[in-house]
């Protein structure tokens, strides 16, 4: 299948809030068709899996982490991320707004090679965080069981002009853009503030104006894939909001810095993602089967 072009760009800071942009999302579309998404990596010594599912409507953990109004809403949608990669398993789980791409709720659990447990409430104002290590001899306990926790806040800068997001939201958003119009005359970039690594990023995306065609590479089940798909290519440039944090604080299914998608329009869903892996360095994270709803 033809590829878009590759063109990697170097993370910049923004150095004044005020350039950040707020999102003008058009009326939400319907949900994306895909149920699950299975992608692969391959490069030399490196095999790398993860799986993505989508939930329109799934209920909220409880959440009091945040102190007045208006509360942790009932419902939202739900993207659920499970990976395997040197020697770690890792289960992710981030309640958003599919609609202002806000961020409500996350929490990720690691284990293998490495054991810790990080869950994020998405406060106004600030991100509560709790995070958890197991001590000698409480790495097969369950999370709950483990002894060292604490807790950690996070400012949020008050000049942010959209709501703030996390990068996992963006396997639904990509797929989301690319069943946008596209042609003279139609929005390329946006501009989406971003929570990642502890720290408050401005990521930028940029659509490529140019598309191309190919049959799909991947297994379908749950329905038929069209006979030939509509690629756009995206390109996320992280920007360090203010002066701290750093654009390598950016992190989307392991990679790290700017990161490539390749969305399929037909199926609004993303194809293949591309960015820095260390210490593997560039690698591709490929679909290898969508489950249709």
């Amino acid at each position: 299948m033809a590829r878009p072009r590759q063109t990697i760009r170097k993370p910049a800071t923004l150095a004044a809030p005020a350039l950040l942009v707020a999102l003008a999302w058009p009326a939400a579309a319907a949900d994306p068709p895909w149920q699950r998404l299975e992608f692969e990596a391959k490069k030399l010594f490196l095999t790398a899996g993860a799986a993505v599912e989508f939930e329109p409507a799934a209920d909220v953990p409880v959440d009091e982490r945040c102190e007045g109004k208006p509360p942790m809403p009932g419902s939202a949608a739900l993207i659920r991320i499970e990976s395997t990669m040197f020697g770690r398993r890792s289960e992710s789980s981030l309640w958003f707004d599919p609609g202002s791409l806000k961020a409500h709720l996350r929490v990720q659990e690691e284990r293998g090679s490495r054991n810790r447990y990080k869950r994020y409430t998405f406060c106004r104002g600030s991100v509560e965080a709790e995070r958890a290590t197991p001590n000698p001899g409480e790495a097969g306990l369950p999370v709950a069981e483990w002894t060292h926790r604490y807790p950690l806040h996070h400012p949020v800068p008050s000049t942010l002009e959209a709501p703030l997001s996390e990068p996992s939201a963006l396997l639904h958003l990509v797929g989301r853009l690319a069943a946008l119009p596209s042609g003279a005359g139609e929005r390329t970039s946006w501009t989406v503030p971003m929570f990642s690594n502890r720290r408050v990023l401005a990521v930028r995306i940029e659509r490529d104006p140019e598309t191309v065609t190919g049959p799909p590479s991947f297994s379908v089940a749950g329905g038929e894939a069209p006979a030939q798909l509509t690629l756009v290519r995206f390109a996320m440039t992280p920007m360090a909001y203010g002066p701290e944090g750093s654009a390598e604080d950016f992190e989307l299914l392991g990679l790290e810095g700017a990161i490539e998608i390749v969305a399929a329009k037909e199926l609004q869903a993303p194809v293949s993602i591309s960015g820095r892996l260390p210490p593997a360095g560039r690698v591709t994270v490929r679909l290898r089967h969508v489950k249709l709803r």
